[in-house]
């Protein structure tokens, strides 16, 4: 098993290598996957890793998934409706005494992310970005703010041939063969990703 500190230098060959044309797709991005009990400690190396990078010529953007989410969904048009609903349904869950169901609350979310000015738009702005900058990098961070809305492999599909610049993902998972990799350990094993993994 390797440690962190090995996955980040693996990480760090791999950029200096580029990305080889394979069956999976030439796209120049990269997935450093670790365990989800490292989170907080991918965290807390996220700001040394970006001062490596830098030292190493790379100008590094940082697109935190978290962040995103949060903006897109606090300042999204039906928010109020939302909000209201929740209400009602909180209301009628508890004088029902029944479980509260999240399938759908889920979806209408997961359907806010992915329309109008969404996740793919931001993080399209951020690879011009980065791309616009020699040695320009995307660093993708806080994957796990897209539970239970989505899974980042839906996005990358996406963003398919549109990434001019190296993209890191910061993935909390497991790796299971060479493209499959399990978000957050506990969705199924998926093995539609296009980029390359580490760890």
């Amino acid at each position: 098993m390797h440690s962190l500190k090995d996955k980040f230098d693996e990480v760090c060959l791999r950029l200096e290598q580029g990305r080889r044309l394979e069956s999976t797709g030439s796209d120049p991005i990269f997935y450093l996957v670790f365990p989800v009990n490292e989170i907080i400690t991918v965290k807390r190396q996220t700001r040394a890793w970006i001062a490596k990078l830098e030292n190493k010529g790379w100008h590094v953007i940082e697109f935190s998934m978290a962040k995103a989410v949060n903006e897109i969904l606090r300042g999204h048009r039906l928010r109020k409706q939302w909000l209201i609903g929740e209400k009602m349904i909180l209301t009628q869950a508890e004088i029902t005494n029944s479980a509260i169901e999240f399938g759908e609350i889920n979806k209408t979310l997961s359907k806010a992310l992915t329309e109008g000015t969404d996740l793919i738009d931001q993080l399209k702005k951020k690879i011009e970005e980065a791309s616009s900058h020699k040695g320009g990098l995307l660093l993708l961070t806080d994957l796990e703010a897209l539970h239970p809305y989505l899974r980042i492999n839906s996005i990358e599909a996406r963003l398919q041939g549109t990434v001019r610049c190296p993209v890191v993902v910061l993935y909390p998972g497991k790796r299971e063969g060479k493209t499959s990799l399990r978000f957050l350990e506990f969705y199924p094993a998926d093995p539609n990703y296009r980029s390359e993994h580490i760890g």
